[in-house]
């Protein structure tokens, strides 16, 4: 099919689908479901016509293999596997990630992918993944129980599944064109899980869970229902209310960007960007909030001080609003701060973390093994740095924090070396992505959840890409690139992609 053919297909073809599948679940959530249409039949109609769109319209590249994988990612819940043998190692969007490995190395053995050698991202993943092995290995030199054991095996195959996506991005996506249609594709799928989320809020007696538990998934672990301060928690596709908040936090920051700079379809972005603004306090958890301030606060760096004053005036506005449409929400919002120091489950935990010591007596540098950490034999974290000091030692943990300075750095990089606004705004917007999940891991398990987990290697990828093609630029200074930078109001007569 001719490129520009197919371009113009893509912009009928997907806000069609997007409009088609709003109508839909707004329709699951008001009416009942009839005999005629069943809700899960529905959802099986909505599924084979994107995957009917995907296969028609897609190129075959990276970008394409990635989409696929955040399609799964927050369209399909994530306690759902494939009905079989393989179990929890059956998530659908872990498989793609497995595939996402198996088409990087085949692709690099066969030379199909020109990458610069010595790659600081890759070294970083590398690395990472290396950790996680040689801790996998010193697991098995001590006595495991049954669960442990199950855990480990289980766990392993959940790094090869991020060190695909990873290696994927910051390898496979060869030009700006596609590692910006990626990231666009992020922002938009993330605003639809928020929308999802915000549909869940609004009418309890949706559950987008039950209705996308199709024929061939079922579950890997009980669906519960969460709630505080008699409102309902919403997690859409997520494992968990928390992860669901951290994710569509993290997402602000690069939707905000294509809010500003998006050469077409800006309105998208703004309801991508209003959806996740609005999911965040749905989900009443203080890692949302939390990650929603560090990326928002990161980002604004890139912005004139004129633009920092309508993001701010802009946010004072949507409390207000969000406010007197969801009374009592904010209050129990604020609550979860002022009450933190008295609060029984951040106490419970962080007693716990006195036995930590001892766990680590004789493992100090290597861990007591890859996924070897399960809350049930021992007590939840709450802590990804600590819970990668049990399982990796030291040596993780210096493997996990540098994936995250790594890739800070070339995200700074892109907006140091960026021969545009546009490109500039772009890499601060995954800086901001990359601090803010890396902050809110501080606070829970990350890596225990497949969102956030692939979300932190897909930017961490996406930067290192963009950092290959200005990486031989000379960079510019501060100054010189605030005197360029776009305030947060739309941009008029732009050219048309």
């Amino acid at each position: 099919m001719p490129v520009d053919l197919r371009l113009r297909l893509h912009r009928l073809v997907v806000p069609f689908s997007l409009g088609v599948g709003a109508v839909a679940l707004g329709g699951f959530a008001i009416l009942p479901f009839t005999d005629l249409l069943p809700g899960r039949a529905a959802a099986a109609l909505l599924v084979l016509g994107l995957i009917v769109g995907l296969l028609t319209l897609s190129a075959r590249d990276a970008c394409s293999v990635l989409t696929w994988l955040l399609v799964l990612l927050f369209l399909v819940p994530q306690p759902f596997v494939l009905v079989g043998p393989l179990k929890s190692v059956g998530s659908p969007a872990g498989l793609v990630a497995l595939g996402a490995l198996a088409i990087w190395a085949a692709s690099r053995v066969l030379g199909l992918i020109e990458a610069p050698e010595l790659h600081p991202v890759r070294w970083a993943l590398l690395g990472f993944s290396v950790a996680a092995l040689a801790s996998y290995g010193a697991g098995l030199t001590r006595d495991l129980t049954t669960g442990e054991a199950a855990s480990m095996d289980r766990v392993v195959f959940q790094h090869l599944a991020f060190l695909g996506v990873g290696l994927l991005a910051v390898d496979g996506l060869g030009s700006r064109e596609r590692i910006t249609t990626l990231l666009q594709r992020l922002v938009l799928l993330g605003g639809v899980a928020a929308f999802i989320g915000i549909l869940e809020f609004v009418f309890s007696g949706f559950d987008f869970r039950s209705l996308m538990l199709l024929p061939g998934l079922t579950t890997s672990a009980e669906l519960d229902s969460y709630s505080r301060s008699g409102f309902d928690r919403i997690a859409a596709g997520a494992s968990h209310p928390i992860e669901f908040s951290v994710v569509t936090a993290a997402l602000v920051p690069p939707a905000m960007h294509f809010v500003i700079h998006a050469q077409s379809g800006r309105w998208k972005y703004w309801l991508a960007l209003i959806a996740l603004l609005a999911a965040v306090p749905m989900s009443i958890s203080r890692s949302g909030f939390l990650t929603l301030a560090v990326g928002v606060v990161f980002y604004a760096a890139v912005l004139t001080n004129r633009g920092r004053f309508n993001v701010l005036v802009l946010g004072v506005i949507g409390l207000g609003v969000f406010r007197a449409m969801v009374p009592g929400l904010l209050g129990t919002v604020r609550s979860l701060f002022r009450d933190a120091d008295t609060d029984p489950s951040i106490s419970g935990r962080t007693e716990d973390y006195a036995a930590i010591p001892s766990l680590m007596q004789d493992h100090w540098w290597i861990g007591r093994g890859t996924g070897t950490f399960v809350p049930d034999v021992y007590f939840f974290l709450d802590n990804q740095y600590l819970a990668t000091l049990l399982q990796g030692g030291l040596v993780g943990l210096v493997a996990f924090v540098s994936l995250h300075v790594v890739g800070l750095g070339v995200a700074r990089g892109v907006r140091r070396r960026g021969t545009d606004a546009a490109l500039r705004s772009e890499g601060q917007a995954l800086a901001a992505t990359i601090a803010a999940v890396g902050v809110a891991s501080l606070f829970y398990d990350a890596f225990s959840f497949r969102q956030s987990a692939f979300l932190l290697m897909l930017v961490v990828g996406c930067a290192g890409a963009l950092w290959s093609i200005v990486r031989d630029l000379p960079k510019v200074h501060d100054d010189h690139i605030r005197e360029q930078e776009p305030d947060l109001e739309p941009e008029r007569n732009h050219a048309p992609v």
